[in-house]
């Protein structure tokens, strides 16, 4: 466990089986037979082999399997509500004793390390709460698309909002009560890197099959290269097969 100026951080994969739009999406094969949940865990684990990593689900029975997936890969393991995904990153956090809690999607393929590597060393006083980018629009890399980015929170921001309110979009939405109130919480956005800071037209989320067979076909097409974002949307610009894919369901869903 990493602990530098009274902060103690970590890596905490929100994960869970069901899926209304596409039950079991992380765990089917993704990429030489490996599913998402494996290469996002051993992608972290190569990074950041330093910081605890938890994965964290829900205590619905289908959700028993991942327990598979954490001993396979040696992180460890945790089961909270379903509903209430804000209380499960409370109960993780305070269990681990943790000043902060780096989250994870667990439907993004193309997270890219760097930028999480970044945003630990922009976490440089134990009160901040919130931190993470944000696009052209003053608005959370987590409340779009683009798939690319990670965010941290304070257990103390964590349980103050569970404390404030109690309605269940933010129960579900872990960090959205926190990013929206900046006159309670010590909110840090950096700006997205250039490459895509004013895109609205890159989604690399997974919500459903559509998302799925055209994420799953970029990673064959780039080797599963997601260390570099420069080289990733020019390869995505210069394939247009994927840009319409990708501006199709940005058109059927939004956050």
């Amino acid at each position: 466990m990493v602990k530098e100026n009274d902060i103690t951080i970590g890596i905490v994969i929100q994960a869970r089986t069901g899926s209304s739009r596409l039950p079991n999406k992380i765990l089917m094969n993704f990429y030489e037979d490996k599913s998402i949940l494996d290469i996002l865990i051993e992608n972290l684990k190569s990074k950041f082999s330093n910081y605890p990593i938890i994965l964290a689900s829900s205590t619905n029975t289908n959700d028993n399997i991942l327990s598979e997936f954490a001993v396979k890969h040696n992180v460890d393991f945790y089961q909270g509500s379903e509903e209430n995904v804000l209380s499960r990153f409370v109960e993780v956090g305070s269990n681990k004793k943790l000043t902060h809690l780096l989250r994870i999607c667990s439907d993004n393929p193309f997270l890219n390390m760097d930028s999480i590597s970044d945003l630990i060393k922009e976490l440089d006083d134990p009160k901040i709460d919130y931190i993470s980018y944000s696009n052209h629009l003053g608005i959370p890399v987590i409340k779009t698309h683009i798939g690319l980015f990670a965010e941290i929170v304070s257990l103390r921001a964590l349980l103050k909002a569970s404390d404030l309110q109690n309605e269940s979009i933010y129960q579900e939405h872990v960090t959205n009560f926190i990013y929206a109130n900046p006159q309670i919480f010590n909110v840090k956005l950096l700006n997205s890197p250039s490459e895509v800071y004013s895109r609205e037209d890159i989604r690399l989320t997974l919500d459903d099959k559509e998302d799925f067979d055209n994420l799953a076909s970029l990673y064959k097409s780039t080797d599963g290269n997601q260390d570099s974002i420069s080289f990733l949307i020019d390869f995505i610009d210069s394939n247009e097969k994927y840009k319409v894919k990708m501006i199709n369901n940005i058109q059927k869903y939004s956050k």
